[in-house]
């Protein structure tokens, strides 16, 4: 095999490598793309979940609010009744008292009255 034999299969073998060489860093990159694609949608995914979450966690806040503030609202009202009645209570026995007063003091101006029976 002359020189020049060997230059052109060495020629040859060095184009046949670098042509597969060219396809494999075009593999590589078409792998390293797609998985570049699928990270990207993984994260849209999880960012799109984490967003929902926190959705549904500002809408549950905002319910669990209204309940209490409408608890809180019941409870006093309640409150405001209860309050109401004891005065009523209060204003009713403090008539009785009065009026039980009254009732003892003029038995006792009768029993002083009354001349003694001795």
């Amino acid at each position: 095999m002359s020189d020049e034999e060997r230059l052109q299969k060495a020629l040859m073998t060095a184009h046949d490598e670098i042509r597969q060489l060219k396809g494999t860093v075009a593999a590589l990159r078409d792998e390293l793309e797609r998985m570049r694609f699928e990270e990207r949608e993984h994260i849209q995914t999880a960012v799109t979940g984490a967003n929902e979450e926190i959705r549904q966690l500002k809408a549950g806040v905002v319910e669990l609010r209204d309940q209490l503030e409408l608890r809180e609202s019941l409870f006093q009202e309640k409150l405001r009744a209860i309050d109401l009645q004891n005065h009523r209570e209060k204003a009713a026995l403090q008539e009785t008292i009065a009026r039980l007063r009254e009732k003892l003091e003029e038995l006792h101006e009768r029993s002083e009255c009354k001349p003694d029976r001795a």
